[in-house]
Parts: C-alpha cells; structure tokens; sequence
C-alpha cells in the first residue's frame, strides 16, 4: 500500500504539469516523473501477484500520456504504444485493462496511418471486431477508467466509467476502418462501416445533428455513385429528415435561429446537389437498360440489327427474357434491379421512420413519360433551389454546373417523350439554356474548353430539332400519300439516287407541303451547317482569335 500511496502523490504531480503548460522545465519535470512512476510500477507488479494486471493497465496509461504530451518522432511514439498494447492484449476484457486498450489501439492505428502503414492499422482494427461482440455481450458498468486507478483504494471501491465512452471508442474505430477501406479503394467495407459508424452515433446521439445530416447524405451521393440507388435515397432522406427536424427546432428560438440560418442555408444546399445527382443517375440506368435492351435483341433477318425498322423504345416490354440475359451476361452489361434500387437491409437506420419520406422520392426505373415527368419535376425542384444561391459573376463555376445539369435533365426528358411537339418544346428549351450560358462564356476568360462543349451541345440540339421536324414533316406527308408505306418502303429508298424519284416527287406531294418542307429543310440544314463550320473553325483558330458572334448564325 506505500508504493500505491507513492505513485498517487507522484502522479497528481503529473497531471498538475499536464495541465499547466507555463511551467518552467515542464518537459524535464514531465519525463522525470514518468519514468519514476514506471519504475515504481514495476516493483508494485512484482512485489503484489494481485496488483499486477493493475500495474500493466496503469503502464499502459503513462505510455498514453508520453505520446500525447512528449516531443517524441511518430515512430517512437509507435513504438512506445505498441509495447503497451502486445502487454495488454491478452488482459483486454478485465475491467481495469478494457478502456485503456482501447485508447491506446485508437491511437496506436492513427499513428500507423500516419506513417502509411495501412495494412498494419487495418490489421489492428478487423482483429477488434470479435472483442465489440464480447463487450455488448458484458455488463456494461464494470470498467474503469484506468487514470482512476492512481489512487491507494481497492479496485471494488474506485468508481467505474460512463459505458458511453467504449461505446464512443468503439464507434471512432469503426469510422477510422472506413476510412481504410476507403483508402485502399474497397467500397463495399467502405460503405458498411460508415454507415454502421452513422447508425452508432445516431442511437448514442452523438456529435450535432447537422454534422450527422452531412456526413450521411455524403454517404448517401457514394451510393449514387455505386448505382446502388435504394441505400442512396434512404441515406439522403435520413439526411434531409434529420435537418429538417433540426431546423424546425432552431426555428423556435429565434436567436438561436438568426445565428445558424446561413449554416443551414449551406446545408441544404449540398443536400440539393447530391438529390440533383440521384436524379440524374435514374435517369442515365433507365436510358441505358432501354436501350440495352433494344440493342440486345436479335435480328430477324441478315448478321446485324434492322436499323430502318420503325421501333417505339418506350413500348417496348422491358421484361427480361432468357435470351436477355444471356446477352446481357456475353456482353458484361450492369445488372439493374429497380436502378439497382433495393434497399440491402444491413443499411438501414431503424430508429428513424422515413416512410412517407421515401414514398415521395422515385425509384423505380423510368419506363413512360409519365414516370420521367415526375422524375423530373423531382430532380428540378432540387436544382432551382441549388440554382437560387449562384450567380454568374461570384459563383461561375457552380452556375455553369447547374446549367449543364439542366440542360442535361431535359435532354433525358425529352428521350422519354413520345409527343413530338412536347419533344421539340423541350429541346427547345434545353437550347435556350445552353445558349443563355454560351453568351455568358462569351465575356470570360480561361474558360474556352468549357465554351468549346457547350458549343458542341448546341450543335447536338439543333441535329435533334432538325430531326424532330422531319419525323413530323414525314407524318404529315405519309398520312396524304398515294403510295403504301409497308409495301413500297423499300422500292422509295431504292429509288434515292435516282432520275424518276424526282418525278414521283413531284407528282405525290402538293405544291404547299412542298413548299413548307424544302423551307424547313433548308433552315435546319443552315442552322447545323454554320454550327459545324463554326465547330471547325474552333479547332482551326487559337483561343485569342477566335470570338463566337452570334451574329453568323443570321446572315
């Protein structure tokens, strides 16, 4: 009992040092009296059997202390932490050992990621996984912190910790073995233990609710990312539903309200963006599975696809036979499952309920107009309000962005559309903002390769309005014509290229219809004809000659 009397004077010398860091000599008088307490432990641990497991958890304590508060190199710090961790591995679940191991295995494997040593941290903390289920299987009140352990009473009388602090370890843990596997490019794990790190923190309620809210609506855009859309979109509900809440309170103290009202502003802000990517994703897999499955089907007749045969995509069954899979699986297609949209249940925060959240957030994927009008409505409800904080001179980046981002989202609408008015409406659209933001680029410096693409893109727009006013012209023309299209389609294109087409020209079409298809034609063709001289022109001028003069495309 000396010794433990000693060692408890000693070390509240210690932590008066610790604590005052205006001492004179503080970094001399700190390594004396730690390597005075570990000398006196020794002997504590040889001269006392029962003491002895005490004197390691003590040790490993000063050892803690000596990497935090000491000008030591990573690597002895490393090293000063490793010898104490290998003696207290086998002692881990005894109540004075538990907390301390691990404190120093948290910081132990910080250390080691430091020195980019990962696989060894990584090593570390998936051999930790076994004792999380010993200790949630153990009574949760029996550890002590081992600081209280500087003191000459017995282990039954010194008090024992909050078990919110392992929890808190344990969970800290958790996130750094996320952040190794996203280190070392493993998405799967990555995803698991960020999120099994997200749900500990929501149940313990730890750290704030808008922090929480963000990390996890990050982890909601990375399973965009993943094409994985139904743990997408519940993580990013998660997310609005946690700072909706949040704020809502706020909002019911004023002062409190007034200060945070810009945080929250950015805060949803980046909520917006990754909802804007959500909708974009669903998009692109509907796109590509209809058209995957379109080109997957085989031909009736010759080696290659019927490219002149009239199909509707949209009305097509979208069912996957068995033929569809083989294709699928010769050619390494994505398998899409509602978008790859099932929710896996490991991924789930069962404490909060988002049911009717989740309802009002599309899914499934886009098979009709409908369906993408809603998508839409969605995505662009999200984008005009990520739109509402940029403008052109403070945020250009951002703007130009968000300009891109809708003009793409009506260039999926448009695909979905079979109303050919309705189509051209929207392209039309799409254009007006492209070349809104083209005559904005005009006036900038350093930003050429932007202006280039989005030059290119109007290009694109004005092929797709070209073409959608030829399949009305030809409706108009196939609904008043003398031949039969199912029998004579095939003799018409034959006969292109020569003499008597012209003749039948002439005698099948009315002299007004013609009129108003050549005048169409020969604006459209003009249109895409001075965009393409204009493309060239691009690639032929440096970026200090060339000027883009709206003005061309009148004369």
């Amino acid at each position: 009992m000396d010794t433990l009397v000693k060692i408890t004077s000693v070390f509240d010398r210690l932590k008066t040092l610790v604590r005052d860091k205006n001492t004179s000599n503080r970094l001399q008088s700190l390594k004396k009296d730690i390597l005075l307490l570990q000398s006196e432990l020794l002997v504590l641990g040889k001269e006392n059997h029962g003491l002895y497991v005490r004197s390691l958890a003590m040790e490993g304590y000063l050892a803690l202390l000596s990497a935090k508060t000491m000008p030591l190199s990573l690597n002895e710090k490393k090293n000063i932490l490793t010898v104490a961790f290998d003696k207290l591995k086998q002692f881990v679940l005894r109540e004075e050992c538990l907390f301390i191991f691990l404190r120093i295995q948290n910081l132990l494997c910080y250390y080691l990621i430091q020195l980019d040593e990962i696989n060894s941290a990584k090593d570390i903390l998936e051999n930790m996984e076994e004792l999380y289920d010993k200790i949630s299987k153990s009574k949760p009140d029996i550890y002590i912190d081992a600081e209280y352990l500087f003191t000459p009473e017995p282990i039954g009388n010194i008090k024992r910790m909050n078990p919110e602090k392992i929890d808190k370890l344990i969970t800290n843990n958790v996130q750094m073995l996320a952040f190794l596997y996203n280190k070392l490019n493993v998405p799967q794990k990555y995803t698991l233990y960020n999120h099994t790190a997200l749900r500990r923190q929501l149940e313990m309620k730890e750290g704030t609710p808008q922090d929480w809210a963000l990390r996890t609506a990050r982890l909601g855009n990375y399973f965009t990312y993943l094409n994985q859309l139904g743990n997408a979109r519940h993580h990013l509900c998660a997310a609005y539903h946690i700072l909706r809440t949040c704020h809502d309170n706020c909002k019911l103290m004023p002062e409190e309200f007034v200060i945070q009202k810009a945080d929250f502003e950015m805060y949803f802000l980046e909520l917006s963006h990754h909802w804007v990517k959500y909708g974009l994703t669903l998009f692109k897999l509907s796109r590509k599975k209809i058209l995957s499955h379109f080109f997957s089907q085989p031909a009736s007749s010759g080696s290659g696809a019927d490219l002149w045969k009239s199909v509707n995509l949209l009305n097509e069954s979208l069912e996957d036979s068995e033929a569809d899979k083989e294709n699928s699986k010769d050619s390494g297609a994505e398998k899409f499952d509602k978008g790859d949209g099932l929710l896996d249940k490991v991924y789930i925060f069962r404490s909060l309920d988002l049911t009717d959240i989740e309802k009002k957030v599309p899914i499934d994927i886009i098979n009709n107009a409908e369906e993408a009008r809603k998508l839409f409505s969605f995505t662009h409800k999200w984008l005009k309000r990520a739109e509402h904080y940029y403008d052109f001179e403070h945020h250009s980046a951002q703007y130009i962005s968000c300009s891109l981002q809708l003009a793409e989202l009506y260039e999926h609408l448009a695909f979905f559309e079979k109303n050919l008015d309705n189509q051209y409406n929207i392209q039309k659209r799409r254009a007006d903002v492209l070349e809104k933001l083209n005559s904005l680029l005009k006036n900038c410096d350093n930003v050429m390769s932007i202006q280039i693409d989005v030059i290119k893109e109007l290009s694109q727009v004005q092929l797709e309005l070209m073409a959608l006013n030829l399949q009305k012209l030809w409706r108009e023309e196939s609904q008043t014509n003398i031949f039969n299209l199912d029998t004579d389609a095939d003799s018409l294109i034959n006969s292109l290229n020569s003499e008597s087409n012209k003749t039948l020209t002439e005698r099948t079409l009315n002299t007004s219809s013609k009129n108003i298809f050549l005048q169409k034609m020969e604006a459209a063709t003009s249109i895409n004809g001075k965009l393409f001289r204009l493309s060239g022109q691009l690639g032929q001028r440096t970026p200090s000659e060339l000027s883009f003069d709206c003005e061309s495309l009148k004369n």
